[in-house]
């Protein structure tokens, strides 16, 4: 009988615990531990904030996960010594036979230090009340969404959000008194997915008057004057700013005996196993190298990192086969229209990796509309 232990509650823990279950023997222990009770897909955050579906219809809780016989426990995490696989935790200490560590990404505190009034964290849940009372009042002026630093979680994600509120602008009549503008610190709009996907992306925004600001990184905030002041003195007033912080490691993490000098768990992008025995890790939390960068900080590739780490560990526990991760994946690009394109492919290839973009339509958006509802009611149903 093993116990094992996996740390986070997001896609990658969720994956994991799920294969871990369906591959172990049903007296093997499996728990979660994490910090709030909840889970939701991120990119429901802007459905809320453009009037697609309020974020709670897509929120479910984690006890539901002890009736799929795992135990769920609530805690902060405040130590992981992997070599032992001890976590302590404010419910406990768990020493256990095997552990997944999956605790997401946070934000990097100089970034989230510049946010304050009218100027928000557009990936923070609990931002969503302020920003949607900011839209609401935003009646002149400018839309700033403002990509903070690199890496940052969901490479789409601030591009969507400027596209789909120049939508629930237009829809309001409000476009032609409000300016929508995106700020990047990168060269590209999408480095992660290559020239070409970047240049459809920046033509999608110009066709909807968006303005791209490339190698812009932001350097100040004066909220007095609601003015974003960018490298080389440029600068760039806004009513409402949508600030997307670089992603930094969860300190614990940052903290632990497997996680490298820069702070971030690096495993083996194949396998997911850290350097500590019986210990992996997958998602936000780890820096898995492409030859060009690294695999994209989102939910699609976590799933597929938990799964590939838990069919591994229930092969060291008790034998079987291996599997690999080849590093193929995909990230959701929405469009204007309820239309939807998927930057797919393979991040591994080399010399660079080989992504496409398919073609946007609305088929797309009800098959991301159902990839949410699949997951939700398999995990959490």
């Amino acid at each position: 009988m093993a116990d094992v232990l996996v740390l986070g509650g997001g896609f990658g823990g969720l994956a994991a615990v799920h294969e871990l279950r369906r591959l172990l023997p049903a007296d093997d222990t499996v728990t979660v531990i994490a910090s709030r009770d909840t889970f939701f897909v991120g990119f429901a955050k802007l459905w809320e904030l453009s009037g697609v579906r309020p974020l709670a219809d897509g929120t479910r809780s984690l006890s539901a996960l002890e009736r799929h016989g795992i135990r769920f426990v609530q805690a902060d995490i405040t130590a992981i010594d992997a070599a032992a696989r001890r976590a302590e935790t404010s419910a406990g200490t768990f020493t256990v036979d095997a552990m997944v560590i999956a605790l997401g990404a946070g934000y990097q505190p100089k970034h989230t230090a510049m946010l304050g009034a009218h100027a928000h964290n557009l990936y923070d849940a609990t931002a969503l009340p302020g920003i949607k009372a900011d839209l609401d009042a935003l009646t002149t002026g400018t839309l700033l969404v403002s990509i903070l630093g690199a890496p940052y979680l969901c490479p789409p994600a601030p591009f969507e959000a400027a596209l789909l509120l120049d939508e629930w602008l237009r829809a309001n009549g409000r476009r032609d008194q409000v300016d929508v503008v995106v700020s990047t610190p990168q060269p590209l709009t999408l480095p992660v997915a290559g020239p070409d996907a970047s240049r459809f992306l920046a033509e999608r925004l110009t066709e909807r008057d968006v303005t791209v600001l490339t190698e812009h990184p932001l350097e100040s905030i004066d909220h007095g004057a609601g003015v974003a002041r960018f490298s080389d003195d440029r600068t760039r007033e806004f009513g409402l700013m949508l600030g997307v912080p670089a992603a930094a490691p969860p300190p614990v993490v940052a903290a632990s005996d497997v996680a490298a000098e820069s702070g971030w768990i690096t495993p083996d992008r194949q396998t997911f196993a850290t350097r500590a025995e019986r210990v992996y890790a997958v998602g936000d939390c780890t820096m898995v190298p492409t030859a060009t960068a690294q695999l994209p900080k989102a939910g699609v590739f976590a799933e597929a990192e938990g799964r590939i780490a838990a069919a591994n560990l229930a092969a060291e526990l008790h034998g079987g086969d291996r599997v690999a991760f080849d590093g193929n994946g995909y990230c959701f690009l929405e469009l204007p229209g309820h239309r939807v394109a998927k930057v797919v492919g393979n991040f591994y290839a080399e010399p660079k990796p080989d992504v496409r973009l398919t073609p946007p339509d609305e088929a797309a958006f009800a098959a991301k509309q159902r990839w949410e509802q699949e997951r939700l009611a398999a995990w959490l149903g």
